[in-house]
């Protein structure tokens, strides 16, 4: 049975931060030692684990009415056995708020099967063009695309953009 704990409350935290640092490249992650520095009240890191086994992590942000998962990945050696579509679903189900996530565009393969497996569980492929700021208050940016529970209109993915670049990255969103 999968279940999540919070990274503060589990004993895989060194699972977890190396999963972290191994699956996203360090544009697109903050450092791991600001993750505990985050808003407690918005800011979600879990750990999936598999009876007492970790899987996999996904850290998110809640506010009104948006879900924004931030980084979702299953252990390297777990991947396509139908664990991560099974975690991510079993989050997705609990979420009655719109859920976006930013994924890289498809410039490879890899890129290309992340946006399907999204798409695979009823995300939309928001076509409204989007860029990650920096983690690191420098000029790395990274071109992405907003994938969504619920398909989003031009106003509501500007409020969406406004919301992330405000407070996950602490810069202005300019449309």
């Amino acid at each position: 049975m999968i279940t999540f704990t919070k990274l503060a409350d589990c004993n895989h935290q060194h699972f977890a931060q190396s999963l972290f640092e191994e699956a996203f490249p360090e544009e697109e992650r903050p450092p791991f030692s600001r993750i505990r520095q985050r808003d407690a009240g918005k800011f979600h890191f879990l750990v999936a684990e598999n009876g007492d086994e970790p899987i996999g992590i996904l850290s998110y942000w809640s506010f009104p009415e948006l879900i924004y998962i931030e980084h979702f990945a299953i252990a390297e050696e777990l991947r396509n056995q139908g664990l991560g579509k099974a975690v991510f679903l079993n989050f997705l189900s609990q979420q009655t708020e719109q859920v976006v996530l930013e994924v890289e565009k498809p410039v490879n393969e890899a890129a290309e099967h992340r946006i399907e497996f999204y798409a695979s569980m009823g995300l939309f492929q928001n076509p409204q063009p989007y860029v990650q700021p920096s983690y690191h208050g420098d000029n790395r940016t990274v071109d992405m695309i907003i994938m969504s529970k619920y398909e989003l209109d031009d106003d509501e993915f500007a409020e969406v953009a406004a919301t992330l670049y405000s407070e996950v990255y602490g810069v202005s969103f300019q449309k």
